[in-house]
């Protein structure tokens, strides 16, 4: 068959490649470094060489290129997991420190409340402000059913509040001590003198003394007097920071910055106590 030639022909054309590359292979690993066939390699590496890295730095962009779209939805599923991994560990940050904070102030309230005088306290938070600069009000979020009256105090681990003005079934109106229309009786702590602290709306209170021959000092620290029955005696109200003469017949200015921060209010104690003595006279006039 005419076919037959040829395949044999190209068996022994094979297998004389075959014998040719043994034989080679074999010279190469028998030869040193500077045998004619690594040099021949050598050569042929300096060739291509160059073609092989312009290729590659054409084709590289084309091929980060490739592999970009190939992988840009697991990147962008990747980054939108990051991004909610970011903002739940914020969160939960923000909420540590929140919780941490709201502890520290229950705390300090718990220790004030176990130093106090005052056998039993109510807790409250405080959910309303008053809306406007007339008048300076809060409502907390405790009332009557939680034994709350009217004219009973307000306070913190750091003074004096306010009091109780009104009264439902399970939230109260405080009027805080800077209210304009607010008056609690007060004592030098200092020279035990006593007095009338009247708030102003503004941060400041103005303390009137009942002698004009009160000696009063920046610095003193001024409490409630229990006097009038409208507050127990002894709570914190603030220090002295203005003691301003006047003239002949009118009263000295005396300022009081008040303990609490009121902007910073959102928990209370109300301390429980008998009927208060303003309820009272209030009930007698």
């Amino acid at each position: 068959m005419p076919g037959i030639p040829r395949v044999r022909r190209n068996r022994i054309i094979l297998i004389l490649i075959v014998m040719v590359c043994v034989t080679m292979i074999t010279v190469y690993a028998r030869e040193g470094d500077n045998g004619p066939l690594h040099k021949i390699q050598g050569f042929f590496t300096d060739i291509i060489t160059p073609f092989t890295s312009a290729l590659a730095k054409i084709f590289r962009p084309i091929k980060d290129g490739v592999m970009n779209v190939i992988h840009l939805p697991s990147l962008l599923q990747e980054k939108r997991e990051l991004e909610r991994q970011v903002v739940s560990l914020r969160r939960e940050s923000l909420e540590t420190k929140e919780l941490r904070a709201e502890l520290d102030k229950l705390k300090a309230l718990l220790r004030w409340s176990e130093g106090s005088p005052y056998k039993e306290t109510v807790g409250a938070e405080i959910v309303a402000q008053s809306p406007d600069n007339w008048r300076r009000l809060m409502i907390v979020n405790k009332g009557s059913s939680h034994g709350v009256k009217k004219y009973m105090s307000v306070v913190t681990d750091s003074g004096l509040v306010g009091r109780i003005i009104s009264v439902g079934s399970r939230s109260s109106v405080v009027q805080l001590i800077t209210d304009a229309q607010s008056a609690v009786g007060g004592r030098n702590s200092r020279t035990r003198e006593t007095g009338i602290l009247e708030g102003r709306n503004e941060s400041t209170l103005r303390f009137i003394p009942m002698s004009e021959e009160a000696v009063f000092e920046v610095g003193d620290m001024i409490v409630t007097s229990g006097l009038g029955g409208s507050c127990p005696p002894g709570i914190p109200v603030g220090r002295v920071t203005e003691v301003r003469k006047r003239g002949r017949g009118l009263t000295r200015l005396v300022i009081v910055k008040p303990f609490v921060q009121f902007s910073r209010l959102d928990k209370v104690l109300i301390i429980i106590t008998p009927e208060p003595e303003s309820a009272i006279l209030k009930e007698a006039q």
